[in-house]
């Protein structure tokens, strides 16, 4: 990679540059493990000492940012709109990974019936089931299952160790990581007269939406009848359960350790924090904030709103009682007291 600072500013359309101008880069990296080669970013105050610290050949910060003594002189100052945005415009232009090239490698077993475009990458000791769907630029990474009857959109990645579920339809633009798994059984049992646990038939399907990023060793559970649903451009973080039935709006955002029991709803636009716990049946209004470990057992109506807590309550009001709750020591033994003094006679 070779970069220079006439290419940044052809790229992401900067509005000034400040410091050397004939300097060549090759590699990005964070403020304070960058080298003279490197391009770096500021768009953190908590992190503005590093400004006066780092060895880096480039920095892209603010316009707006207004320095609160000069600048090193022996770095190029790099000034948009927004810096972190254009930085990692940059990376995914000039360092992104290569994909491999179309076609097939050995000892991947493509049934007859698949319909497979030229347009596809198919990787050893991956499994493409009867009457699979793939349209064009697809890539099946090694070991990956794609079962019967799955349909997968263009320009969609699956990588390694990946397991796509019978039935399972995956949008356009969509990324399922190494170990995700797509469309197995959702926990569905009752108790039968023998008061022993029957299986529900899940015999529903996924649905996956265009732009939709599913992390590590997430699951995603098929629904008992009709689809589960994950609603254009959702993020899913690793180790995240979403169970049958469930429904995620377009653009929402879940974070690692998280799970949503059976046929709850999520809105639009949501930020769910990690390890967050969300009941069966619930509806989650959209743009709805719900910060880490919180438990959500009752729907939330109110779009808009930030939860925090187990249960979950409005920031504001959960934020009130912890801090009540940090005095009782020092207001309980005076409690006791005024106790003592009303009950005398």
């Amino acid at each position: 990679m070779k970069l220079t600072p006439a290419d940044i500013l052809q790229e992401v359309g900067a509005e000034r540059i400040e410091g050397p101008t004939d300097r060549v880069f090759t590699d990005f990296a964070s403020l304070l493990e960058a080298t003279p080669t490197d391009v770096s970013f500021f768009s953190d105050v908590r992190y503005e000492a590093y400004l006066y610290k780092t060895a880096a050949g480039a920095v892209l910060l603010s316009t707006e940012y207004c320095p609160k003594k000069p600048l090193p002189p022996q770095v190029t100052w790099i000034f948009v709109k927004r810096p972190e945005q254009a930085f990692y415009k940059l990376v995914q232009r000039y360092k992104s990974v290569p994909l491999p090239s179309w076609g097939r490698e050995p000892h991947a077993y493509i049934h007859p019936s698949a319909i497979i475009p030229e347009e596809t990458y198919i990787g050893a000791f991956s499994y493409v089931g009867e009457g699979v769907r793939l349209s064009r630029r697809v890539w099946i990474f090694p070991y990956a299952y794609i079962g019967p009857g799955v349909e997968i959109g263009e320009d969609t990645l699956i990588y390694p160790h990946a397991v796509i579920m019978p039935g399972t339809v995956i949008g356009r633009n969509c990324i399922i990581h190494p170990g995700a798994v797509i469309g197995a059984d959702g926990f569905g049992f009752y108790k039968g007269e023998t008061r022993l646990y029957e299986r529900i038939p899940q015999v529903g399907r996924v649905l996956i939406e265009d732009e939709v990023e599913v992390g590590a060793n997430t699951c995603v559970d098929r629904a008992t009848l009709g689809s589960t649903r994950l609603g254009q451009g959702v993020k899913l973080d690793n180790l995240i359960q979403i169970g049958h039935n469930v429904q995620i709006g377009p653009h929402t955002a879940i974070a690692a350790q998280s799970g949503i029991a059976g046929s709850s709803v999520i809105g639009a636009y949501c930020r769910i924090g990690g390890q967050v716990g969300i009941a069966d049946h619930v509806y989650i209004a959209d743009q709805t904030s719900i910060a880490a470990q919180s438990g959500i057992s009752k729907s939330i109506h109110a779009p808009g709103k930030a939860w925090r807590g187990a249960p979950a309550q409005e920031v504001r009001q959960q934020l009130l009682m912890e801090a009540l709750m940090r005095r009782l020591p020092e207001l309980y033994p005076r409690f006791r007291e005024l106790e003592k003094t009303l009950s005398q006679p």
